[in-house]
């Protein structure tokens, strides 16, 4: 009897462990990096689905090594927000929803209130996301 109930937990506790959220539910993620200088000079989002991509963001955007991941179960967003003229903007990855076979990335924006640096600004945002087929963004 013992055994039974040990292998109906262990089969319980893997099952959850493993399970997936894949209509509606909302996803993890993990930022990989955060900044308000160094990005790009024009707004935008990138989906990167390789480890070859990630390189090259990397790369260009003068950081150190990639982190390598698993791209058979992650892909990874790059949001930028552009040039900016002061310091005081900032962007980020609020949340991330499966839904079907999508992920809907949620971009919040910050910006100034009150006086702030007279400086260039670029701000980004990198994540690795859970795989999907299609990615869509939704600024809040």
């Amino acid at each position: 009897m013992k055994k039974i109930i040990t292998f109906s937990l262990l089969i319980l506790f893997a099952a959850c462990k493993t399970a997936t959220p894949t209509i509606g539910g909302e996803a993890t993620f993990d930022i990989l990096k955060q900044e308000t200088n160094g990005g790009r000079a024009k707004a935008g989002n990138v989906v990167i689905t390789s480890q070859k991509e990630l390189d090259a963001l990397y790369s260009e955007l003068n950081l150190t090594t990639a982190p390598v991941l698993d791209f058979t179960t992650n892909n990874v967003v790059a949001v930028f927000m552009g040039q900016k003229n002061t310091g005081g903007y900032s962007i980020r990855i609020n949340k991330v929803v499966l839904n079907d076979n999508a992920a809907i990335v949620t971009i919040q924006q910050t910006r100034p209130e009150d006086m702030a640096a007279m400086m260039i600004t670029e701000p980004y945002c990198i994540a690795k996301i859970p795989k999907t087929k299609k990615v869509e963004f939704l600024q809040q």
